[in-house]
């Protein structure tokens, strides 16, 4: 009876002694970073960022500067000149989209062979077009998505949606889907 006793004393008191802070943590499907919610300190909360407006203008920006760099200059046998391998190549185009975008499109689009880095000659996927309007809707504060229905003599009819989130104090894309 004692050593019951002792037992529910000693969880009792783990309660109060150990900080009880909630934690929920969800992957993202398909990503290799997690998200955490706790408690945010007063610390944390000097160092919050302000997320600018989201506007037509920052979606139709950020997805040009992304499709054109994909765009890059090669020698006569396709081999690009700026980048020698993925990684490197992967690493500037996190300046407009997530990782996870970038090692798609890098992959779909480039392979690397004899140390070099080479583009697959094909045409640039569908993709948002400056002079037709989108739809935004606000998931979050930080958090958007863009929806655009085109046509095409290449594509035909197809309707983009991208995905944007304002990370390390820019807007970059986090999603694409193409229907």
């Amino acid at each position: 009876m004692k050593a019951f006793l002792a037992l529910c004393l000693a969880v009792m008191l783990s309660f109060i002694i150990v900080p009880n802070i909630p934690v929920n943590v969800q992957e993202k499907s398909g990503a290799s970073d997690k998200i955490i919610t706790q408690p945010v300190t007063a610390e944390e909360t000097k160092e919050k960022q302000t997320v600018p407006v989201f506007t037509e203008d920052i979606a139709k920006k950020q997805a040009n500067l992304f499709i054109e760099a994909l765009k890059q200059d090669t020698d006569e046998n396709y081999r690009v000149l700026n980048y020698s391998n993925k990684e490197e190549y992967m690493t500037y185009l996190t300046n407009f989209v997530s990782k996870d975008l970038a090692a798609y499109y890098t992959d779909g689009l480039f392979e690397e062979r004899e140390s070099s880095l080479y583009i697959i000659p094909t045409e640039l996927p569908p993709w948002l077009e400056d002079s037709e309007p989108v739809i935004i809707k606000q998931l979050s504060d930080h958090s958007y998505r863009v929806h655009q229905k085109n046509e095409s003599d290449l594509y035909g009819s197809y309707e983009i949606t991208l995905g944007y989130e304002y990370l390390n104090g820019k807007w970059i894309i986090t999603f694409a889907s193409v229907d």
